[in-house]
């Protein structure tokens, strides 16, 4: 099954459309989708009829705690790529 994940949110869907349906019949969408349409989570539903309901926009407390604690451990200790990549001061005003 190749269903494109670019998101917590594609993966908590991708969660609940197995749990709706079954991987089988994911498989089988993801076979059937007509035209150009590609493998997200949100065409898989569509294509099964599906109405995703709103509490998958929310992430868990425990995802925010996680992205929180992530970014401020990149606040207090930025990498040398991130360093390196910032642009430098013109010496010439």
């Amino acid at each position: 099954m190749n269903v494109i994940l670019e998101t917590e949110r594609d993966r908590r869907t991708l969660a609940w459309l197995i749990q709706q349906v079954g991987e089988p019949a994911l498989e089988r969408a993801c076979a059937t989708l007509a035209g150009r349409r590609k493998c997200y989570p949100s065409n898989l539903a569509k294509c099964l009829g599906l109405v995703l309901p709103d509490s998958l926009a929310r992430p868990s407390s425990e995802q925010v705690q996680t992205y929180l604690n992530d970014m401020r451990a990149l606040l207090k200790h930025p990498t040398l790529e991130r360093r390196a990549s910032l642009p430098q001061r013109s010496k010439n005003p």
